[in-house]
């Protein structure tokens, strides 16, 4: 989801975790080794069968290296690396579809996976050879995001993580408060507490930018106040009367309109550049998954390093209900020419690879804190204590986060990311004060309605 080059990341990752103690140096020669590392193109080889691999610019600074590593295993196989910013991924991959490119690994993002399935572009996984391994080894959150509408298995758990509150603790203590607000009401008064101070005129970042996969403070804040958005079959709850989500929109355009702790620039703000912020120090309170930590507190280049910490979500009353998380998968188009030595190259990239090690996992856990489907890799010595230092020690949040995080509901129809649009969009203009949010909200419940009709 981040837009930093991929080289750029891979070399800072590894001169924090000394994977590349012997590229540290500073001859020309090291670092030319250091960018080959990670660079896609050393994934083509010689190998007869060559493999199109999709995929968003996230993490080939971890892959690629480990993919590296099991093609000296697999010399039969080459790999054709192709990668897409993830605000323009999900249209990309249906034009490839569409024109049946052949493709054999494809990450999926929660959101499409149901869509991609039932328009029969993913093929289904199950019966494979291995795969109740993988899916045994991983979270049950982790294993729906792979279910498509039938019940059927068409994808690997790839990436699972929970979202949090990220605050600097040192503008927290200078504003006058010990804890991180329990609260929107809390919240309001802290982030009021800090304006006035003059530590930051918009100490709030809630990134309501309309583009794909986003609005996760409004996700995660509905889920901290026990509610949902939808049910079970995918019909809206949130038009009902009663919902939080009324009250949690009207917090929202008070934010950015009365109180002002929230920027309106913050509409065109994604929350991979609300990350940023924060890391630049620009920003001081946000929504972020839990991965993010290791940007803020562990990467070099960070001007927050050492200040920011991971909450709870504040809802409308208590912060220890829940939380959203997502989890991102990794499948088989049913384009690839060359199923046997996909399924062989999809196991490895998911975990665990032919040896039962979940190698790249593991890799991909160090290299960008993030959280691994597989609850097995905690128990991981360097795991753990890489995670202690991305949480400056105080990790209780953190893992309640991983406990009450949950996927979206309503994303298991074919029809979300349409309504998702919708929905963005219509709620901009109630956050703008150019509709009312019960307006906005009637609009866009009969939206799901109307196209979950067909």
């Amino acid at each position: 989801m981040s837009k930093t080059k991929p080289t750029r990341r891979g070399l800072t990752r590894r001169g924090v975790l000394g994977l590349a103690a012997g590229l540290a140096a500073t001859l020309p020669m090291g670092r030319a080794r250091a960018q080959a590392e990670v660079n896609p193109a050393t994934l083509r080889r010689a190998g007869r069968n060559l493999l199109n691999f999709r995929a968003w610019e996230r993490y080939p600074a971890s892959d690629v290296p480990q993919l590296a590593r099991f093609l000296d295993r697999n010399t039969d196989l080459s790999i054709q690396w192709v990668s897409t910013p993830f605000a323009r991924y999900r249209d990309v991959m249906i034009a490839e579809f569409i024109a049946r490119t052949a493709v054999d690994v494809v990450q999926v993002p929660e959101t499409e996976l149901a869509a991609w399935a039932d328009s029969g572009w993913l093929a289904p996984l199950d019966g494979l050879p291995g795969l109740d391994t993988v899916l045994g080894a991983a979270t049950p959150t982790a294993v729906s995001g792979t279910k498509g509408l039938n019940g059927k298995t068409y994808a690997l758990p790839f990436l699972s993580d929970a979202f949090g509150f990220a605050y600097d603790h040192e503008v927290l203590t200078k504003a006058g408060f010990a804890k991180t607000a329990r609260n929107l009401d809390e919240l309001r008064v802290q982030m009021q507490a800090v304006k006035r101070a003059g530590l930051d005129e918009f100490p709030l970042s809630l990134a309501m930018r309309r583009q794909p996969g986003q609005f996760w403070s409004l996700w995660a804040t509905v889920y901290a106040s026990g509610a949902e958005l939808f049910d079970d079959a995918g019909a809206p709850l949130f038009d009902r009367a009663g919902h939080p989500l009324a009250a949690i929109l009207e917090w929202y355009v008070a934010a950015i309109n009365d109180w002002r702790i929230t920027s309106p620039d913050d509409l065109q703000r994604d929350w991979g550049a609300a990350r940023t912020a924060i890391r630049s120090g620009t920003v001081k309170f946000g929504y972020v998954a839990q991965y993010s930590l290791a940007e803020f507190n562990i990467w070099p280049d960070s001007k927050a390093a050492g200040k920011i910490k991971l909450g709870l979500v504040p809802g409308l009353e208590r912060n220890d209900i829940g939380t959203v998380g997502y989890a991102h998968s990794v499948g088989m188009a049913t384009s690839s020419q060359n199923r046997d030595a996909a399924w062989r190259a999809l196991r490895a990239y998911a975990g665990p690879d032919e040896t039962g090690a979940f190698a790249m996992p593991r890799a991909r856990l160090l290299s960008e804190g993030g959280r691994s489907p597989f609850p097995n890799l905690i128990s991981d010595p360097e795991v753990g204590a890489f995670v202690n230092r991305m949480n400056l020690g105080d990790t209780d949040d953190f893992n309640r986060l991983s406990t009450i995080g949950r996927q979206r509901k309503g994303i298991k129809t074919t029809w979300y990311p349409e309504w998702e649009q919708t929905m963005m969009g219509t709620f901009q203009e109630a956050l703008l004060k150019r509709v009312t949010v019960g307006a906005a909200i009637t609009s866009v419940a009969n939206e799901a309605r109307r196209l979950a009709k067909g």
